[in-house]
């Protein structure tokens, strides 16, 4: 087929699997820079994906949310004709390998099927009204990569799926292939590496062995960790989805990938030294899967011919603020944004073997602004907040805090400076909605706000003893706070524990 002579410029777009990790950020990449394209996504809301992954472009007049699942016929075929939809972008999909090998049927209904339903729904359109499908598979589908080939797998190479998931990954390409050779279908698809950034449920290495680290728990590496992968950075692969949809040819496979490899040890390694962790100590080898690809490896010159290119390193991408909730959160709610340089630079061991926040400064503010939601993934029981400068700013630091602390359910440690200052924060603390309740001790008063323990003291960290008379405290309060808050079926919360 010929080469574009000008981009293609779609009027209404259908994203499926928006609410999820990748599709999002393809979403609102689009909804904000091409304001003149409509764009609907239809998501069935899985345990992976969360409305508020679409917050950036809720209230954009071009975007549109349908929550539904691609397997109904009538619904997508419904989408397709009132919306007036010219171009589908098919994300939706289950993914996750380990999954996929003690819950394949799933696998294969999601998408295989889902696929198909897809497709017939295009084929069933109005002629000529769906003029791209650009359908997203992934590298996987061409099985596992010689460890000493030095190129990758090119978009002509043989399609060897060694997993269920990839294999129902190829099944559904084939039905994309058969629809655009039976049908005349429109179709595009790539395959991708590895991506990894915000919105990624933390089932998936990287997220997962951030919010272990940031607890301070110990990182699983099946096997040996010697299995390789590239990564790309989410911003980087939605702007490689951007230049597909407008440059990429009809009938054609893109590749989506980079040349950086690491292995899982790596990867392990770098995050652990994020946090200060002894990598040796903090990492643990369990069982491997039934087969663990030794490698994937791509070739992406032609992608790279339409003008992509990887912009965001190794070093610079696992830096930026990531999800930092965990996964049983994740389900209800979308994770906030955790700035892991932001969280390592202001955790601090206190003398009595504790870990705290330090926040002195307006700046340091801000950061405490991601950081007081997954305070517990961080493995911080206490915030050490000491806010500086004359009373008027006090106050409205403390009010600050106190309006960050509304939806928290962990203790913070508040500080001040020593002397005059200590009593006028006194007075701000109370100006801010705080309430005295008990006298710990050590120049040390415990505070409460919202119905949970706050510490106010000195700008010293508190000795050993201070440290267990708070924590005895705070653990008395949270369990008399468990058991009076009422649960959704009427009676009385548990605790829960991760699994």
């Amino acid at each position: 087929m010929a080469a574009l002579t000008s981009p293609y410029k779609p009027k209404r777009i259908l994203i499926t699997g928006a609410a999820g990790f990748i599709a999002s950020h393809v979403a609102i990449r689009i909804v904000q820079k091409y304001p003149e394209y409509k764009v609907v996504v239809l998501d069935k809301l899985d345990y992976c994906s969360n409305l508020k992954n679409l917050l950036p472009v809720s209230s954009y007049p071009n975007f549109k949310f349908v929550k539904g699942d691609i397997a109904s016929a009538d619904l997508v075929s419904f989408i397709l004709a009132t919306e007036g939809i010219d171009t589908v972008m098919h994300f939706a999909a289950q993914t996750h390998v380990d999954n996929s090998f003690g819950n394949s049927f799933e696998f294969t209904k999601n998408n295989i099927y889902g696929t198909h339903v897809l497709l017939e729904s295009c084929r069933m359109a109005d002629a000529g009204q769906i003029r791209r499908f650009i359908h997203v598979s992934t590298d996987e589908v061409y099985g596992e990569t010689d460890g000493d080939a030095v190129v990758g797998n090119h978009e002509a190479s043989q399609l060897l799926p060694t997993n269920p998931y990839a294999a129902t990954k190829a099944g559904a390409e084939m039905l994309v292939m058969a629809y655009g050779r039976s049908y005349g279908l429109p179709v595009i698809t790539t395959r991708g590496n590895n991506v990894y950034g915000p919105h990624q449920f933390p089932e998936k290495l990287i997220p997962k062995f951030l919010l272990l680290a940031m607890r301070g728990q110990r990182l699983p590496i099946h096997g040996d960790g010697t299995n390789v992968r590239s990564y790309l950075y989410c911003e980087d692969v939605a702007e490689a989805f951007e230049v597909v949809l407008h440059r990429g040819e009809v009938g054609h496979v893109y590749n989506i990938g980079t040349k950086k490899e690491r292995t899982v040890m790596d990867v392990a390694r770098d995050i652990c030294g994020l946090f200060g962790l002894n990598a040796d100590e903090a990492i643990e080898f369990v069982d491997n899967r039934p087969f663990n690809d030794q490698r994937y490896f791509l070739d992406d010159e032609k992608l790279k011919s339409l003008g992509w290119r990887e912009r965001t390193h190794w070093e610079e991408g696992s830096g930026r603020p990531w999800s930092g909730s965990d996964a049983a959160a994740c389900r209800s709610e979308a994770a906030p944004a955790v700035d892991v340089t932001a969280a390592r630079d202001l955790i601090i061991s206190s003398a009595g073997g504790h870990r705290y926040l330090d926040v002195r400064t307006e700046e340091e503010l801000a950061k405490l602004g991601h950081l007081v939601e997954p305070q517990s993934s961080l493995n911080v029981p206490y915030m050490f907040i000491t806010p500086e400068g004359s009373r008027v700013k006090n106050v409205q630091f403390v009010e600050q805090v106190a309006s960050l602390l509304t939806s928290k359910e962990e203790p913070v440690l508040v500080g001040c400076q020593s002397g005059k200052r200590s009593e006028l924060a006194c007075i701000d603390l109370q100006a801010a909605g705080f309430k005295k309740v008990k006298n710990m001790g050590g120049g040390y008063l415990a505070w409460v706000h919202h119905g949970f323990p706050v510490h106010h003291g000195t700008t010293h960290s508190p000795s050993p003893a201070t440290w267990n008379m708070m924590h005895l405290h705070v653990h008395q309060h949270r369990h008399q706070h468990q058991a009076a808050k009422p649960s959704l079926n009427g009676g009385h919360a548990q605790q829960q524990t991760d699994p």
